[in-house]
């Protein structure tokens, strides 16, 4: 063992996320990039590797320049980043096959060229996690597995995947989940194992308050999602048309894009409400603050969410949220910061938004309050430092000459 004078080396962990931004979809899997950020600032050594497998049914001529089987690598964040970019067939059920051999691969170069890290952290166990697990196996460096799936809650493990998962969480050191309910979902495949709690993080030096104090003339509704069916914004619509569709003062912004935009336009049309309805289409990350920074209240009406990332960007901003409860909503608001109705229920979430629009003075004196609440329960600091503990825990347990050493 080196001398207590001897420098002491950065705990290095290695990601194998099941999602992560790329250049055709810079939105997938950010709030892994933005947890990966933050455990770096935390002063530990960060490298990602990530198998990026679009289905054969997206195949187009534009996209193959970016998905051509081929591997890139770049610095985003301060952070090294290995790719694969290549295409699968999904009735073929070769993603076990596919993760694990092209991980293997980037891994590999990642080793060349940063050394072996102390740790894997997978992000989710289908399909980060095999692929850790089989690199964990060949090199015997710990990994461990943050689940954010809503395939739990919603029905979607195949009876093929189920032996995967109960694979993977027995034999990793630790299972997280963004939310309590999630944990609980996980259960039946952990055979019992512990799955602890770790909420995901928001970066609170990008999602600020506004600068200007916002204006409640037109006051502004706003929901940023995939427009698919589990993300309720037709319940979304049918509400705000029973609360103010006689109100040319409020509107609604509907941030996203999905295979459900011209049904919900439709739908807009058909409760009379086109007029008060703004679809603002795909948004960026500085798109989404500003539509935030306009807006004076915030509401995702989801019928599943296993955490609820973009409720804690608006809750940054000073946002009051109103959310279904879905899974991670429950985990994220409390009395003051916003409200809960079931989901599904237009109605109640119709006297929801009422109420929210009478009471707008109280609540915009809360603002501040939001802003703290959600710097000291999710910021990228409060997170990371959370992480950190994990990481120490599985280290002290599986290679505690390492962590002694670099403590």
């Amino acid at each position: 063992m080196r001398s207590s004078n001897a420098a002491k080396p950065n705990l290095h962990v290695l990601l194998a996320p099941s999602a992560y931004p790329t250049r055709s979809h810079p939105v997938k899997g950010t709030f892994v990039q933005q947890q990966a950020a933050a455990v770096r600032r935390s002063g530990v050594k960060v490298g990602v590797i990530y198998p990026d497998f679009r289905s054969i049914r997206d195949l187009r001529v534009w996209a193959l320049p970016d998905n051509h089987f081929q591997i890139g690598f770049a610095q985003e964040y301060g952070i090294p980043i290995y790719r694969f970019c290549g295409w699968n067939i999904p009735r073929l059920r070769l993603e076990p096959f596919l993760w694990r051999l092209e991980a293997k691969r980037l891994f590999k170069r990642y080793l060349k060229q940063y050394g072996k890290p102390d740790l894997i952290h997978a992000h989710n166990v289908l399909w980060g996690g095999v692929a850790a697990m089989a690199i964990a196996e060949e090199t015997d460096i710990p990994f461990m597995v943050t689940e954010h799936a809503s395939s739990f809650a919603r029905g979607l493990i195949r009876s093929w995947q189920a032996p995967f998962l109960r694979q993977v969480m027995n034999k990793a050191d630790c299972l997280l989940a963004v939310s309590a309910k999630l944990a609980e979902q996980m259960q039946p495949y952990g055979e019992g194992k512990k799955v602890s709690v770790l909420p995901n993080a928001v970066d609170t030096e990008f999602f600020v308050p506004p600068s200007v104090q916002r204006n409640d003339r037109p006051f502004r509704v706003l929901t940023v999602a995939l427009l698919t069916p589990v993300k309720g914004i037709d319940v979304l619509l049918r509400a705000f048309a029973q609360a103010f569709s006689h109100h040319e003062n409020v509107v609604l912004e509907v941030g996203g894009d999905g295979k459900q935009k011209k049904y919900l336009q439709q739908l807009a049309k058909d409760l009379n409400i086109e007029n008060q309805v703004q679809f603002l289409g795909l948004l960026s990350r500085a798109q989404v603050r500003d539509a935030m920074w306009r807006a004076n209240i915030f509401v995702l009406p989801s019928y599943v969410e296993t955490f609820g990332v973009v409720l804690i960007e608006a809750m940054a901003t000073g946002l009051p949220v109103i959310a279904a409860r879905c899974g991670g909503p429950e985990d994220i608001i409390e009395p003051g910061v916003g409200w809960l109705v079931s989901p599904g229920d237009a109605e109640q979430l119709a006297v929801a938004l009422t109420n929210a629009y009478a009471s707008y003075r109280k609540i915009k004196s809360e603002e501040p309050y939001i802003r703290n609440y959600t710097v000291n329960h999710f910021s990228g600091g409060m997170i990371a430092g959370a992480l950190l503990k994990h990481y120490h825990d599985i280290l002290e347990k599986k290679a505690p000459d390492i962590i002694e050493i670099k403590r």
